[in-house]
């Protein structure tokens, strides 16, 4: 029990994430390109020509755009939705890619066929699943050309883009099929004699000098200072030579010095003679007074 309430947690948990995900994607996709006159330009694959509406996933993830809602308000106010259906794989836009919308007035050839016409539209909007307004693409209806489109492009390849006449249609492309100028060549192009470059470079390098300056004028006064300092530290005291003693008493502290040394070598040798036992040999004289013979009795007789 406790293991099928855990799975299907993690079900919900899982479903409401990639729908957060998805709802966050949606947010990347906007109107691109709207051709309202239709009469020389793409067919589709009914090998029909009728005005399109095509939408761009602006971001770098995965959007489906299935069950979200492609609104066209006409001049009187009335605003017509068509409901994109959700069980069509080529609803899920990858990243930087595009979609295609056919206005012919009938939803029975396929999901990018929608249920109504451009004709008389003065504003196309378009709402995610909850009919929540993504991004709106108003039109002038009485100033549209035959086979002349309009769109999002940037003037001049550089700047923000705007809601502009195209130069040509891009059916599932980019707008911008004006080649970006480089900004070097802008700037050429802007300067064309050089003065401009001329007082920027003498402005970089007198700016580079004056730093220069300033950074060895500090260096050379920090030396200056720590100079100073060295300078004004008192001058260590000189070593005080050893008082020499009068000649006299100089003499008279070497005789102790040598008596003592002489009295101990002799304490020294002292203590050396009495571990030494000398044994010398005497030569006596024979005498009569220390012969041994004197002492022994004589031998009795037997009378």
């Amino acid at each position: 029990m406790k293991r099928g309430i855990l799975l299907i947690c993690t079900v919900l948990g899982v479903a409401f994430m990639s729908w957060e995900a998805d709802a966050q994607g949606i947010n990347n996709v906007r109107i691109n390109e709207v051709l309202v006159v239709n009469q020389d330009n793409y067919v589709d694959g009914y090998g029909q020509r009728s005005s399109w509406i095509e939408l761009h996933n602006a971001g770098y993830e995965l959007v489906n755009i299935g069950g979200c809602y492609i609104g066209v308000t006409r001049a009187d106010g009335s605003e017509t939705l068509y409901n994109i259906p959700t069980n069509d794989p080529a609803t899920q836009l990858h990243q930087q890619t595009y979609a295609l919308f056919f206005c012919e007035g009938t939803d029975t050839k396929g999901t990018f066929y929608t249920n109504f016409t451009l004709e008389g539209v003065t504003k196309i909007s378009f709402y995610n699943q909850g009919k929540a307004l993504i991004d709106s693409f108003e039109l002038d209806h009485l100033q549209q050309v035959a086979d002349v489109s309009v769109g999002w492009m940037s003037r001049d390849g550089i700047a923000l883009a705007e809601v502009m006449t195209l130069p040509k249609t891009t059916p599932g492309a980019t707008n911008e099929t004006i080649a970006t100028v480089p900004k070097d060549e802008l700037f050429r192009q802007r300067d064309s004699s050089g003065g401009v470059m001329a007082i920027i470079a003498m402005t970089v390098v007198f700016s580079a000098l004056v730093l220069i300056f300033f950074v060895l004028k500090a260096f050379g006064m920090a030396m200056v200072r720590m100079q100073d300092r060295k300078t004004k530290k008192p001058a260590e005291a000189a070593p005080t030579p050893p008082k020499r003693k009068p000649a006299g008493e100089q003499v008279q502290e070497e005789m102790a010095a040598i008596a003592l040394a002489l009295k101990m070598f002799q304490e020294e040798q002292h203590i050396l003679e009495a571990t030494v036992i000398t044994i010398n040999r005497a030569s006596r004289v024979y005498s009569p007074w220390s012969s041994k013979i004197h002492g022994i009795p004589p031998i009795p007789s037997k009378n």
